[in-house]
């Protein structure tokens, strides 16, 4: 504002007092104060400030001069939202003229929208000192709650008058604590009588309580009371939330005293006995007290040097005797297996005991066996294990189970490769199935390949069956082939085990169970290893003898082959084609099927196939026989195992000479001899009468009579059931006298009658004593018929 203006406004001002003082008639009305006001305002002459209701005008130096007012009359703190209320200003202009009065005066502070004076702040200080004195301790948070200041300001507040109106101390360890010393020493006094007064361990969070002390004021004053000695003890634990323990020094005095008491006698320290205590870490506890003792830590026990030195001389002891040793009574009645087994570790680790000669083990954790020992156990399986070797030699299961492992292997190898080979394959056939055939070129002319099988026999090895794993010996018998094959059961190891005389008493079960596991896959070993050479043996004596079974077989098949023969012959003499075709049908079915198992057990024999021996063979085990077979025998074998279900005799017998010829069976089949049918025919009577001789039997008799008369009159021989006697007796009666044919009838009547009677039946004992009576009038009739005397 120019020099000149400010005189146009004082000449203004000048004029408004005189105009004001002097009484005229002419006056300013209120619109035209406002206009003037505005134009000054407008001309930017004159400042000022609008209260809220906007009928009052105030300058800003008469807004300051109210504010310092109004903090003066509310004792040096009033909120600006008050002065709001009170001077009908709008908080913009009264937070800017509180701004300025903080600027501009030091002693003036704006908190938190309250505006404080230098008066207030000493008067607080004053309150904070008296606070101190009465509690000993303030806090910058309870300040805060109390004054509703915030922290820093009452943090800074303090510390300022700290040692002027405030009389007292800050916490080292927190700077928002005050106290006073008496506070200090009253504490001081009161914890160093708790302390003292304790007997035994007691938490700090006990003492805190009942001393009604602060936890950190606790800390800060028991470590002095400990560096100055004036507190007989130790605190342990974590100094956090009043988990630590106070332990006095004669609590521990005792404690330790118990503790070397207690070693010194047992030679082991409990870590439940410590527990009981009060000594929590066990381990380090014992590490600190016997820092030159051997100890070894358990889980539950920490074990000193006499007892080790125990185990130690007894196991020494079995080492040297070749003997078992049991620890468990050489400890405490305390320890368990588990802490035994860890005891016979240590022990073993220790040189003197360790060595390449002694071999040891440890079974049910605390028993101690030498391999001298375990050796004197195994004798008796010697013999054992050599009968169960001639066992599954002989019955075929070490067989079996050298074919199921090459299977295996074959079957591994296969899988092993097919993966890698398939994407090439799939390849191959994708590249044919577009390319052809042919060579290359448009001349090239596809041609079509047979394809072929590999030939394999079922449970032999062949001379090129090699594998990385296994080596195949000269009977075909691998190192892996009889892994299934069990020789020995644990049950069975158990059982010899139990007879022995150092394992017979009654708490040694579970000792004979670990050591029958121990001993199961070394002995199964030994069972292989002697199943191995029984079977190399078996073979090698079974190669001298084959030739001569093949030949004793093929002796029997050719005599057989003539019976049939014969046989066939017999049966023609019947007119009746129905009784030929049920004699033709009992000859299949028995004699001709003995023929057949005959033929197919020689073929199961020579390629190594497993069946029941001591059954007959049935259909469905021919046909299993038959599938195993080789290419070059099936056809043969199973024309003959269908012949045996047709109505021909011929057949059959061409179906045998095809399957007894070379390629299948190689055995020579002779021709007919009518030479040698005669003695055939003599021999075959003979058979008869000597089984009719022997024969007590009604049934039998008059059967065997039958066969013998049929053959005296027609020169050939039968083969017939007894069902087919009453058609043997139709045939001979015109050839019979009419007292023999008699004689026979009733006979084969009485018979009959005795085959429906019941056994509680009264005429069964009359049929069986008529029986009985005309029995040796059949075997007369049988022994003296002659062709000549039925014609006479």
């Amino acid at each position: 504002m120019t020099a000149v203006e400010w005189d146009e406004v004082k000449r203004l001002a000048a004029d408004f007092q005189r105009a004001q003082l002097s009484s005229t008639v002419q006056r300013l009305s209120e619109r035209n104060c406002v206009e003037i006001i505005t134009k000054l305002l407008d001309l930017k002459l004159l400042d000022v400030v609008f209260t809220t209701d906007g009928k009052e005008y105030v300058t800003p130096q008469q807004l300051t001069r109210e504010i310092r007012d109004e903090l003066y009359v509310h004792g040096g703190r009033i909120n600006l939202v008050e002065l709001v209320k009170l001077l009908s200003v709008d908080l913009n202009q009264i937070a800017a003229r509180a701004a300025e009065i903080e600027r501009a005066d030091q002693n003036c502070s704006l908190v938190l929208g309250q505006l404080i004076d230098k008066t207030y702040v000493n008067r607080i200080a004053e309150e904070i000192n008296e606070r101190l004195l009465q509690q000993g301790q303030v806090t910058i948070g309870d300040l805060t709650r109390h004054y509703d200041l915030p922290s820093d300001f009452l943090q800074m507040v303090v510390e300022k008058q700290l040692g002027k109106i405030i009389h007292g101390k800050q916490d080292k360890t927190d700077p928002q604590v005050f106290f006073t010393e008496s506070y200090v020493a009253r504490n001081r006094a009161c914890i160093r009588g708790a302390l003292a007064a304790a007997l035994r361990p007691i938490s700090v969070a006990t003492l805190l309580s009942q001393c009604g002390v602060e936890e950190r004021l606790f800390y800060s004053i028991i470590g002095k009371l400990m560096e100055t000695k004036q507190v007989p003890g130790v605190i342990t634990g974590k100094q956090q939330g009043g988990s630590s323990m106070y332990i006095p020094a004669i609590y521990s005095k005792s404690q330790n005293d118990w503790v070397n008491s207690f070693y010194k006698q047992n030679g082991y320290l409990e870590y439940d006995a410590l527990m009981r205590l009060g000594i929590v870490d066990h381990q380090l506890f014992v590490h600190k007290h016997f820092p030159n003792e051997k100890l070894l830590l358990l889980p539950s026990f920490a074990v000193g040097p006499q007892i080790i030195d125990q185990v130690e001389a007894a196991v020494e002891e079995a080492i040297a005797t070749g003997s078992m040793v049991d620890i468990m009574p050489l400890l405490p009645s305390l320890f368990e297996p588990q802490d035994a087994g860890e005891i016979l570790t240590e022990v073993l680790k220790n040189t003197k005991i360790k060595s390449p000669s002694q071999n040891m083990h440890i079974f049910c954790s605390t028993m101690v066996l030498t391999e001298q020992f375990i050796q004197k156990l195994t004798k008796p399986f010697d013999a054992i294990i050599q009968k169960k070797a001639e066992e599954v030699v002989s019955s075929g299961a070490y067989l079996l189970a050298q074919a199921e492992s090459k299977l295996q292997n074959n079957r591994n190898l296969i899988e092993q490769y097919e993966p890698n080979t398939k994407g090439d394959r799939r390849e191959e056939r994708r590249k044919k199935a577009t390319g052809g055939k042919g060579g290359g070129g448009t001349q090239g002319r596809e041609t079509r390949t047979k394809s072929t099988k590999k030939k394999y026999l079922r449970g032999k090895a062949t001379a090129g069956d090699d594998s990385d794993e296994e080596t195949t010996s000269a009977t075909g018998k691998t190192s892996g082939s009889s892994h299934k094959l069990e020789m020995l059961s644990i049950a069975e190891i158990k059982e010899v085990l139990a007879e022995d005389e150092t394992l017979q008493e009654e708490d040694l079960g579970e000792l004979i169970a670990e050591i029958a596991n121990h001993l199961y896959p070394s002995l199964n070993k030994s069972g292989l290893a002697a199943a191995e050479t029984v079977f190399e043996s078996t073979m090698a004596s079974s190669a001298q003898s084959r030739r001569k079974t093949h030949s004793d077989l093929q002796d029997k098949l050719n005599a057989m082959f003539v019976n049939v023969r014969l046989f066939e012959k017999g049966i023609k003499q019947f007119a009746d084609k129905d009784i030929q075709q049920q004699l033709v049908k009992y000859l299949l079915k028995t004699l001709c099927t003995e023929i057949t198992n005959d033929v197919f057990s020689y073929i199961a024999q020579e390629n190594m196939f497993q069946y029941d021996q001591t059954k007959e063979l049935s259909p469905e085990i021919r046909l299993k026989i038959l599938n195993d077979s080789p290419n070059e025998c099936k056809e043969p074998l199973l024309k003959l195992h269908k012949s045996l279900n047709t109505s021909s005799i011929e057949e059959f017998l061409n179906c045998v000479e095809a399957a007894l010829g070379p390629g299948v069976c190689d055995m020579i089949l002779r021709k007919p001899d009518k030479k040698k049918e005669r003695p055939q025919l003599l021999g075959h009577r003979q058979a008869l009468l000597e089984q009719l001789t022997s024969s007590e039997d009604p049934a039998l008799v008059l059967h065997l009579t039958a066969l013998i008369l049929f053959q005296a009159m027609t020169q050939t021989m039968l083969h017939a059931s007894g069902r087919f006697v009453s058609n043997i007796l139709t045939y001979l009666q015109p050839h019979l006298t009419a007292e023999v044919f008699n004689t026979l009838q009733r006979y084969h009547d009485l018979v009959l009658k005795l085959l429906t009677t019941g056994s509680d039946d009264d005429s069964r004992s009359q049929i069986v004593n008529a029986l009985k009576e005309g029995m040796p009038a059949i075997k007369e009739i049988a022994t003296s018929f002659k062709k000549h005397s039925s014609t006479e």
